[in-house]
C-alpha cells in the first residue's frame, strides 16, 4: 500500500473536518428554517451537538461515524431546546405552543382526576425551567436521542409516579413500621433543634427576600399558589403569554432563594454549612409561610 504524503495527509484531514462542519451547518440550517428564528446562532447550537456526540462517542471517533449519529439525532428538537435553555422568548413561546395541550393529555392519561392532572401539567411545565445543581435549566438536558415528545412523556410519567409515591409513601407494611418511626422521630427531633436555632433568622431573611421582590413578581407568586389559579389563568389576567408567566414564575423562585441566601450570608454572616441547614428548615418546616410575607409587602 503506497505511503501517503504530509500534503496529502493534511488535505484529507481538512476535507473530514469540513464534512464535519457541514454537517453541524446542515442541521442547524435545516432547523432554522423548521423552527425559523428562536435567536439562537449557530455557535451555541453547534457547542450543544458536539457536547452530544463527545459524550456517546468520544472526542476522536471516525468522522464518519459522527455523520452518521448526528443523521440520527433529532436536531430539529435539540435545536428547540437549546435556544429554550437559553430563555429567550420566542423559543418559549414556541415550545409553549407546540407542546402544553399534548404536556396536558399526557397528564389526563395518567391522572386520578382533571384536576390532578391540570396540576401535573402545570408543575411539568414549570419545571423544564428550573435550573440543575450545575445552573442548566432542566430542559437543557435534552440530547435529542429520542424526539422530544418522547422524552416528555418519559418525564410526565416519571413526575406522576413520583407524586403517587410521595402521597403514599406513609402507607408501608406493619413489619417496617418501628424503623420508620425511629426515623421519623430523629428527624422531628432534628427539625425542633434547627427551628430553635435559625428561626428567626430565617424569618428575618424570607422577609428581606420578599421585599427585593418586584410587585409583579410578588402579584403571581400569590395568583399562583395562594389563589391556586392556573398559568394560563393568570396570563390571561396579566395580558402576556402563558409561557412568560411560567418563566417568570420560575425565575422568582430563584430569586427568593437568592435573596434568602444572600441575607442568611450577608446580614447573619453564616457560613455555607449553617445556610444550607436553613434552606432545610425552610424547605421541612411548615410554620414558615413565604405567602405571608409575600401578602405583607404587596403594596
Amino acid at each position: 500500500m503506497p505511503q501517503l504524503h504530509h500534503q496529502e495527509v493534511t488535505k484529507m484531514a481538512q476535507s473530514i473536518e469540513l464534512s464535519l462542519d457541514e454537517s453541524f451547518e446542515s442541521a442547524y440550517h435545516a432547523a432554522h428554517y423548521y423552527y425559523k428564528d428562536l435567536e439562537l446562532d449557530i455557535d451555541r447550537f453547534t457547542e450543544r451537538l458536539l457536547a452530544v456526540v463527545e459524550k456517546y462517542l468520544g472526542r476522536n471517533a471516525p468522522a464518519v461515524e459522527v455523520t452518521g449519529f448526528i443523521e440520527k439525532l433529532h436536531t430539529n428538537d435539540l435545536y428547540l431546546t437549546v435556544a429554550c435553555a437559553q430563555q429567550t422568548e420566542a423559543a418559549w413561546d414556541c415550545f409553549y405552543g407546540r407542546y402544553h395541550k399534548y404536556v396536558l393529555s399526557l397528564a389526563l392519561s395518567v391522572s386520578s382526576s382533571s384536576d390532578a392532572a391540570y396540576e401535573l401539567a402545570a408543575n411539568v411545565m414549570e419545571d423544564l425551567f428550573l435550573r440543575d445543581r450545575l445552573g442548566r435549566t432542566r430542559i437543557a438536558s435534552y440530547e435529542g436521542r429520542s424526539s422530544l415528545a418522547a422524552w416528555l412523556r418519559v418525564i410526565v410519567c416519571h413526575r406522576a409516579i413520583n407524586d403517587r409515591e410521595l402521597k403514599y409513601n406513609h402507607l408501608e407494611q406493619i413489619e417496617c413500621m418501628p424503623e420508620i418511626a425511629d426515623s421519623a422521630s430523629m428527624r422531628s427531633i432534628e427539625a425542633a433543634l434547627r427551628a430553635t436555632q435559625y428561626e428567626s433568622i430565617i424569618k428575618d431573611a424570607i422577609d428581606l427576600a420578599c421585599k427585593r421582590l418586584e410587585y409583579r413578581e410578588r402579584l403571581m407568586l400569590l395568583l399562583r399558589y395562594d389563589q391556586g389559579l392556573q398559568v394560563s389563568q393568570i396570563a390571561r389576567l396579566l395580558g402576556v403569554s402563558p409561557s412568560t408567566i411560567s418563566r417568570h414564575l420560575v425565575r422568582s423562585h430563584e430569586n427568593l432563594l437568592e435573596y434568602v441566601k444572600k441575607a442568611l450570608s450577608l446580614k447573619y454572616r453564616l457560613q455555607p454549612v449553617e445556610i444550607d441547614e436553613c434552606l432545610t428548615d425552610l424547605k421541612e418546616n411548615p410554620s414558615y409561610s413565604i405567602l405571608t410575607f409575600i401578602k405583607q409587602n404587596l403594596e
